[in-house]
């Protein structure tokens, strides 16, 4: 009789271990990369997000001669207006026009049946970049607390301004070189700062006051630098590395570096200044 023997192959402990550091390796190599890769993807979502706003602006102007009010908002001093800003008017023209055609524009943004279509967030107005929930909780002096759908996109003052009526012909610095809309950071009101956000609806208006926990449009300002602080209401800035993603007036669009030069930044708010830089 013959002797069988089995002889099964195998990994020895130090294969395994020495298959494990190389692993580990690649690993720790890919994951800065893999993870550059998906910043750049959201940069440029983002980017085609504020574009299809900025077409749908421009569809606005073609159809009323004139881009829309930024808000439907005057000082504590006039009578009260609805609130409603250019996200709202514009809401057909980025397939939203169900929700459109649900609100009372007749009324304010925060009374009656509105309260709650305010809180419905829209994917459109939404960095894919943002870390702050879809919605805000505001907590008014005189009202109940309230849910506020969050957003990204601003309108630059000059152009969407609170009762504004701008035409392309009345920016005299040229369509190019004049912001029409650039990204804000949502701050949902973390470690004692207020909550704010760029929502969809524009300002919040209750029946007798102004709740300003939306911030519809703002002034690009040298006080106020691209990304110089996410608890900064008044300023512009994404939470893409080293910048953020604007649109111009005459729809191109363009990501603007933190560290531009303020005056330059400030420069590309006015519509008529008379500035003459250089585009960054």
């Amino acid at each position: 009789m013959t002797a069988r023997h089995d002889h099964r192959s195998g990994f020895t402990l130090i294969e395994v271990l020495v298959a494990v550091a190389v692993i580990g390796v690649l690993t720790a190599l890919l994951l800065p990369a893999v993870q550059s890769a998906r910043a750049s993807a959201r940069r440029v979502m983002c980017a085609n997000q504020l574009r299809q706003l900025g077409l749908a602006l421009h569809l606005y102007h073609d159809s009323h001669l004139c881009f829309p009010p930024g808000s439907y908002v005057m000082g504590p001093s006039f009578p009260m207006q609805t609130g409603w800003g250019w996200g709202a008017m514009i809401l057909p023209g980025v397939e939203q026009g169900s929700l459109h055609d649900q609100v009372n524009f007749g009324n304010g943004t925060a009374v009656r049946s509105n309260l709650a279509l305010i809180a419905r967030p829209i994917s459109l107005w939404r960095c894919p970049a943002e870390i702050a929930p879809d919605q805000i909780e505001a907590f008014p002096l005189d009202y109940p607390p309230f849910f506020l759908a969050s957003g990204n996109y601003c309108g630059s003052d000059e152009v969407l301004a609170a009762m504004s009526r701008v035409r392309i012909g009345d920016i005299r610095d040229g369509a190019s070189r004049t912001l029409l809309l650039g990204e804000r950071m949502v701050q949902p009101g973390e470690n004692g700062s207020l909550p704010f956000t760029s929502a969809w609806c524009g300002q919040v208006a209750f029946a007798d006051v102004y709740e300003y926990r939306s911030v519809p449009h703002l002034s690009p300002s040298r006080m106020h630098p691209i990304n110089a602080s996410p608890s900064d209401a008044l300023c512009f800035g994404g939470r893409h590395a080293g910048g953020a993603n604007f649109i111009f007036a005459d729809g191109s669009g363009r990501f603007l570096n933190e560290s531009m030069d303020v005056v330059v930044f400030e420069s590309l708010g006015t519509a008529s200044g008379g500035e003459i830089y250089a585009l960054p």
